[in-house]
């Protein structure tokens, strides 16, 4: 049970029994955004390096606008947010992960203990921008979890020496078949558009766009 960890030292944590969904919410705040949770085991996530979050800025918002028109004309709702929890799994064992940026439909109310926060069945696009400390995980484990978890859109974006500007957006389809197929691939000095695409709604984002404050 969660009440017996104390969590108030995250570094206790490590000594834990893998982590539940009841211990997670119990985790301090401040430590709990510096994790995720992979087949209940914690992964530490780092804080994300400057040219990093500039771009994930410059995303967030020309998706969230993007999303926006094509929920006024289509009369639907969805949410375009930075690092979001994404429940894949409660049970057997909790798995969740934190998309740079993720577009999910609108959840009205309050589901159980995750709350508004949304599940993966929930979500239309998670996008990754890959980092240097976590080449990896950004490009090869995290496409296979969320093919799994079955979100039809998984956008990687790639940065000149994972540290700034963008240099790639590669994006992704799910197939029937259960894997990723690739809808589109834009490189930097090649393409005029990082993104430029009408899938899953239309968008067109140059690389200047994308560099904005870096």
């Amino acid at each position: 049970m969660a009440s017996a960890f104390d969590f108030s030292d995250h570094k206790a944590a490590a000594y834990a029994p893998q982590m539940t969904l009841d211990m997670y919410l119990a985790f301090p705040e401040d430590a709990s955004k510096l994790i995720e949770v992979v087949d209940g085991w914690i992964v530490r996530c780092e804080s994300a390096e400057p040219s990093h979050q500039a771009i994930q800025l410059n995303l967030l918002i020309a998706i969230r606008e993007a999303a926006r028109i094509r929920d006024r004309a289509k009369q639907s709702c969805h949410r375009v947010l930075g690092d979001m929890d994404v429940l894949i799994a409660d049970s057997p064992k909790l798995h969740f992960r934190r998309p740079d940026v993720v577009v999910y439909r609108c959840i009205d109310d309050d589901r159980g203990r995750w709350g508004r926060k949304p599940i993966a069945a929930d979500c239309l696009i998670a996008l990754e921008i890959v980092s240097a400390d976590s080449i990896t995980t950004d490009i090869r484990d995290k496409r296979a979890e969320y093919a799994a978890a079955g979100i039809p859109h998984h956008w990687i974006v790639r940065m000149t020496d994972n540290d700034g500007p963008a240099i790639s957006v590669e994006r992704l389809l799910l197939t029937s078949d259960g894997e990723y197929t690739r809808e589109g691939l834009a490189i930097r000095g090649r393409d005029f558009h990082a993104i430029d695409t009408i899938s899953p709604f239309p968008l067109r984002l140059t690389w200047e766009a994308l560099d904005e404050g870096l």
